[in-house]
């Protein structure tokens, strides 16, 4: 059983950065008459497992458990979506775990590249400018009244729905629901549309470089805003982005691995949200191979965008994007999650059993058509997180290096 808000951070742009992240973490910290740990500890003694979360687009809590149990676990999970307590107590500790992690981020190259790309995009304005993390100066002076109005936003009937997998009739599943939730009234839902993204400054530099001294690897992309998940083009563009660095075979894996042995492998991808998010494409690249893998990642979606798929290379991409369907469906958890993104995107109800059809569809002119349209190699901006004092030199020669944080910050 999952309980989604199709409302998530990014939807939210009037709170302060890591508020809703915190506030999905800490509805299981609390809730009706439980405390953190009675609300763990009945959810053992049921063998339920379980959790709650919040990302860019949702928000919400999920339950797995015996059909048998079905009842007792819906009580469980009904005071976590509808009377969480958010005490203060709970809240400070919540805050420290997420200080402490955030600066567990500062050694991850992995999570320093991801604040740069989101950070250069888009800007601190854009919700989509920052991990939905935040960072130690958002998550500090957060209020318990900051996390109330959070949830208040996320949470409301108009705007969520339960999505439940398992050995339970329509009737039985109703009655079950009805009693728990159908009680529950609220205001109408506000999603509100996520801005795109503004232009890059006049002084803003073609490369952002995060320092990681020692760093045998640099994690080296190329990123621009990319297409928000309504687009009509979804599926053209998902068979455009696995030719160019989403499977194995793709484009820029063949070439940066196999024909140039920069990486051990290198991927593209469309974060799609309800907004624009970040296009990126690259991976852990060898120190001394930096520029020259971002240089080659820069050419292949020009590449991309001016040279049309051959049959092979889209006959794979389409049989990679069928054969990955199926695995959408193997457990309750994955069924779930598959229904769950029907409500948060609004996609009809037979989105699945017309994918397959719509993705055989897609043509070559639909390839090349959306890369021009939606790739724009002299926008892109390269982002490395890596040793500085050996690779700066060589990233200069792609255009101006503007140094950042571990955060994303300019460094000043």
């Amino acid at each position: 059983v999952r309980v989604v808000s199709t409302i998530g951070a990014g939807d939210l742009p009037g709170l302060r950065p890591g508020t809703a992240a915190i506030t999905g973490a800490m509805l299981e910290q609390g809730a009706g008459k439980r405390a953190a740990l009675e609300i763990d500890d009945d959810y053992e003694a049921l063998g339920v497992a379980h959790g709650t979360w919040c990302d860019w687009d949702s928000a919400g809590a999920r339950v797995k458990v015996l059909a048998s149990k079905l009842a007792p676990a819906l009580d469980i999970l009904t005071d976590v979506v509808l009377r969480p307590t958010f005490s203060q107590e709970e809240l400070d500790r919540q805050r420290k775990r997420w200080l402490a992690s955030l600066q567990a981020e500062r050694n991850s190259p992995v999570a320093v590249e991801q604040n740069a790309i989101a950070a250069a995009l888009y800007g601190r304005g854009h919700p989509y400018g920052h991990s939905i993390r935040g960072v130690a100066a958002d998550v500090e002076p957060l209020t318990r009244a900051d996390v109330l109005r959070a949830y208040g936003l996320l949470f409301a009937p108009r705007s969520t729905t339960i999505v439940v997998a398992g050995d339970v009739t329509r009737g039985d599943l109703a009655s079950l629901l009805e009693a728990r939730f159908g009680a529950w009234k609220g205001r109408p839902a506000i999603r509100t549309p996520v801005p795109p993204a503004p232009a890059p400054p006049k002084t803003a530099g073609r490369v952002v470089l995060v320092d990681v001294p020692g760093a045998a690897q640099s994690q080296t992309y190329v990123a621009q805003p990319g297409v928000p998940f309504a687009s009509k083009d979804r599926v053209a563009l998902q068979v455009m982005n696995l030719i160019l660095g989403g499977m194995f075979s793709s484009r820029i894996n063949l070439e940066l691995r196999e024909a140039k042995a920069y990486t051990y492998g290198a991927r593209s991808r469309f974060s799609l949200r309800h907004g624009a998010g970040p296009f990126s494409g690259g991976g852990a690249i060898f120190v001394e191979h930096t520029a020259d893998a971002a240089k080659e990642l820069v050419a292949q979606v020009a590449r991309m965008r001016d040279e049309p798929v051959s049959a092979e290379e889209l006959g794979d991409a389409k049989e990679n994007a069928k054969l990955a369907l199926p695995s959408r469906f193997e457990s309750v958890d994955d069924v779930t999650g598959a229904l769950q993104d029907l409500a948060v995107y609004d996609l009809p109800l037979d989105e699945y059993q017309t994918r397959a059809a719509r993705v055989d569809a897609v043509t070559a002119a639909d390839v090349q058509r959306v890369a021009k349209q939606w790739l724009r190699p002299k926008d892109l901006r390269v982002v490395v997180a890596g040793d500085r004092s050996k690779i700066e030199k060589d990233l200069s020669a792609l255009g101006t290096v503007e140094v950042r944080d571990p955060y994303g910050d300019p460094v000043k």
